[in-house]
């Protein structure tokens, strides 16, 4: 699912309560991604298919209920497809009434939405606390859902943005993305680890301990985020975090170049495009760790440990973190990749703090 198909909140309103919804889309934005007719559809795009696809693709369907609402024949269907939504198995789409006029008691919301909790914006604070009560009662709500996750998985979908949790003291904005031993770091899917706490990513990551381990993971943590699409796909060298595609990293004299494969290795590599994510990735881990490849001047297991920043006794291999059920475990499946170990200078990027695991700073 490309970026753009997926959105936090869709606002459904009448078209004389646009003032309104213009200005709860501004107070939400951009910490969310809401999608608001007049804000999201593009010029020349068709309202009949763009708008069912983004409310369908959407967590969170925001009603704005007036007097208008009646009369509204479009804002009708938008509510009964939400309601839809809400009602099929397996989904978590949720309906909030937003109450324009007056309390619920005091207005007759549509129906499905009687039995729905909303929120009057006649309250203190107007629709400015509206907006608060949403990104404090939903946001982590929003985070995407492990088999969703599962799914892009499944169907190899392109990372837009990704995602990378640095230790505070260990992040310098003159040097690289890692250490400067590492030749690639580690990223995550910046979509799916949206609206997570730190210690949700930390569990799904498996950051600190599969990935470049530390001693304490309780201390302060950065996240940077940047875009990869395909402008940057390329510099960036994105590839899953697979014992395949690392063996490539490796080997490869244009990349790593920490050993030299054999001809039956390159053969099995085949030519590009090559399936990283092949389920053979037992050979690769072989491949890997042999005597010759472990042993070098810089240790056992060098290659894998230094340059990769990956402890092989936890790591699977096999582009997601396949987690233990989550009475064990509070981590959800997750994709995660390798990229080139560039400066920061070479990237447009942004940072967030995310405090201590304990502090429950959720990633926007």
């Amino acid at each position: 699912m490309a970026r753009e198909d997926r959105w936090d909140f869709f606002i459904a309103y009448a078209s004389s309560d646009q003032a309104d919804a213009e200005a709860l889309y501004d107070l939400l934005s951009p910490s969310f991604r809401v999608f608001l007719d007049r804000r999201s559809v593009l010029p020349g795009e068709d309202w009949n298919s763009r708008i069912p696809a983004a409310l369908d693709h959407s967590a969170v369907t925001l009603v704005l209920i007036s007097s208008s609402t009646d009369s509204a024949h479009y804002q009708q269907e938008e509510i009964a497809a939400a309601i839809s939504s809400s009602r099929r198995a397996g989904t978590s789409h949720q309906v909030v009434p937003i109450f324009l006029d007056g309390a619920a008691e005091d207005t007759r919301p549509p129906y499905g939405l009687q039995l729905k909790q909303g929120i009057s914006v006649r309250q203190p604070g107007g629709l400015r606390e509206v907006a608060q009560r949403i990104k404090t009662t939903l946001q982590q709500r929003l985070a995407m859902p492990a088999e969703e996750i599962r799914s892009r998985y499944d169907g190899r979908a392109p990372v837009d943005r990704a995602v990378r949790l640095v230790p505070r003291q260990d992040l310098d904005r003159d040097g690289l993305l890692g250490l400067p031993s590492r030749k690639y770091v580690f990223v995550g899917d910046y979509d799916e680890q949206r609206h997570r706490t730190l210690r949700q990513i930390l569990s799904n990551l498996w950051i600190g301990d599969a990935f470049e381990p530390v001693a304490n993971s309780s201390v302060g943590w950065v996240a940077l985020v940047f875009d990869v699409g395909e402008l940057n796909r390329r510099k960036m060298d994105l590839m899953p975090a697979t014992w395949k595609a690392a063996f490539r990293i490796l080997s490869d004299p244009r990349r790593a170049a920490c050993f030299v494969p054999t001809d039956e290795e390159l053969s099995r590599l085949g030519r590009p495009p090559r399936d990283y994510y092949a389920g053979d990735q037992d050979f690769w881990y072989s491949s890997c760790r042999t005597d010759a490849r472990r042993n070098t001047q810089g240790g056992g297991d060098y290659f894998v440990v230094e340059v990769l920043g990956i402890s092989w006794l936890c790591f699977k291999g096999t582009g997601i973190t396949d987690v233990p059920p989550p009475e064990i475990s509070g981590g959800v499946p997750s994709r995660v990749f390798f990229v080139r170990n560039l400066p920061l200078s070479a990237i447009t990027y942004r940072t967030q703090d995310l405090g201590t695991p304990g502090d429950g700073i959720v990633l926007n």
